[in-house]
């Protein structure tokens, strides 16, 4: 009797926890399993749109323009007068994306929209999707789906409830602010690349720094891989190390100029950014633009940096990592190289040394191409430079007698390979104990001037400047120890 009594209670509890089950289930929307059937919704060519106006459910409400002219597509967002200020791409993105919808049928001829948030209105998001033929399709966003991923929509005037994936849905119902540019400038540029000159004023400890692309427009291809591709002109004239300013200064900048968000439109008070006085001025000119960027205080989580394009309407924030090079010491980026050279410019070297001078004169010959025997000559003339694969070739003569090839590249090689390990804080007059001076095909000149410094250092001036750069002694006795060389 007992275990009767048992099974019963157990029985009926059982009944009563699928009853619950049940209910639940009745209380929740219908879904489809991933075999349900499909619905195209929008169908079209994206260049065959003309307009998409978004109202979402939060209260932003903007309509993006497509207008094709020449072959040429561009895209506007309702309320600007400034074409920058939104980006080309991501509004291009949106129109591709609403050429092309479909969703998964979720329930035909529904009674109760309000399961899915299609009821009402005022927790909807709308898009109206208008052609060229002036046909406008209107999707009703409501809810997303606890059971898979998605969001229920409709379209407008039917009954009909489908579930559009996530990803479309999301692309669709961005906030305007979504589609605002982030780069400072209007649209992004290599710096490495498309640089023309680039004026910092000024660095933290006040240097006015300049660099520019170097000039290259008179040099042949040979000469030009010589040198450097940039060169400072301030607040010295040097060359530049192309691979430390690129990864450095230029690196820095490059993440400045791509903010993270903005701060404010139009701002009638620029001092809360310490805009109204900025910290630095960079000038920036490139093949396309000319423009300068103004860098304000730090953010109060010290993670960002205001800046803002001067002349703009934008505050931006960007990541305050772009601004390390601020910081940093210039002379870092300053190629180490006291005398950049191509080969085949070379003329004539100098060098004076304790009251001796020894010259030597260098005669550049085209290579004769025609024929093997030529070239097997040519192939046994100085070179002297890996970097220089030109058509000329070089004899020498040390003070009237001919040098030999042997003792022409040592002796390249060590004029090459001049660089300073240390700069003088305050350089101050000197004599010269010895003097290196190229004279170039062009009847330019290039010298070194070489006093004692400290232990097996020399402080070397470059072209009569002051005696700033500090160089190893070995530096000199190479160049001397060529000169010996048969």
């Amino acid at each position: 009797m007992r275990k009767n009594t048992k099974r019963l209670l157990l029985g009926l509890v059982a009944v009563a926890i699928l009853g619950g089950v049940y209910a639940g289930l009745m209380h929740m929307p219908d879904e489809q399993d991933t075999s349900s059937e499909s619905k195209t919704l929008v169908s079209a060519d994206a260049d065959a749109l003309s307009s998409i106006h978004v109202a979402l459910s939060g209260g932003d409400d903007y309509t993006l323009t497509s207008t094709t002219k020449n072959k040429k597509t561009t895209y506007t967002m309702s309320g600007t007068q400034d074409t920058s200020a939104y980006s080309d791409s991501l509004m291009q993105n949106l129109f591709s994306t609403a050429s092309s919808i479909s969703g998964t049928v979720v329930e035909e001829s529904c009674s109760d929209l309000s399961k899915y948030g299609l009821a009402g209105s005022d927790s909807i998001s709308t898009v109206a999707i208008t052609d060229t033929d002036g046909k406008t399709t209107t999707l009703r966003f409501g809810v997303s789906s606890d059971v898979v991923s998605g969001t229920y929509c409709n379209l407008d005037g039917k009954t009909d409830v489908y579930l559009v994936d996530s990803d479309t849905a999301s692309a669709l119902l961005e906030q305007e602010s979504y589609y605002r540019n982030l780069t400072v400038l209007g649209s992004y540029y290599s710096l490495s690349s498309e640089l023309q000159s680039l004026t910092v004023d000024a660095l933290a400890d006040g240097t006015v720094l300049t660099v520019q692309a170097r000039d290259t427009s008179g040099m042949d291809e040979t000469t030009a891989k010589a040198y450097s591709d940039f060169v400072f002109t301030a607040p010295e004239s040097c060359d530049a190390d192309d691979s430390e300013l690129k990864n450095g200064l230029l690196s820095d900048l490059q993440t400045l100029l791509t903010a993270q968000s903005i701060a404010a439109d139009n701002p009638s008070d620029l001092s809360p950014y310490g805009l109204d006085n900025p910290t630095a001025r960079v000038h920036i000119k490139t093949n396309s633009m000319d423009a300068t960027v103004l860098i304000g205080s730090v953010t109060d989580d010290n993670s960002g940096r205001y800046v803002m394009k001067e002349g703009g309407s934008t505050v931006f924030v960007s990541d305050a990592s772009g601004c390390g090079f601020l910081s940093d010491d210039w002379s870092d980026w300053r190629s180490a190289n006291l005398m950049p050279f191509s080969l085949n410019e070379v003329s004539q070297i100098t060098v004076t040394q304790n009251g001796t001078t020894h010259a030597v004169a260098v005669t550049q010959e085209s290579s004769d191409q025609d024929d093997a025997d030529a070239e097997s000559e040519d192939s046994s003339n100085t070179d002297s430079s890996d970097t220089d694969s030109s058509d000329v070739s070089q004899t020498a003569a040390l003070d009237g007698e001919t040098m030999s090839t042997e003792a022409l590249q040592q002796l390249y090689a060590a004029l090459d390979s001049v660089n300073y390990t240390r700069i003088v804080d305050a350089p101050t007059a000197q004599q010269a104990q010895a003097t290196v001076t190229l004279t170039m095909t062009d009847g330019t000149t290039r010298s070194l001037s070489f006093a004692k410094g400290g232990s097996r250092e020399y402080l070397v001036s470059v072209n009569g400047g002051a005696y700033a750069y500090g160089v190893q002694q070995d530096e000199l006795t190479s160049i001397t120890d060529a000169l010996t060389t048969k």
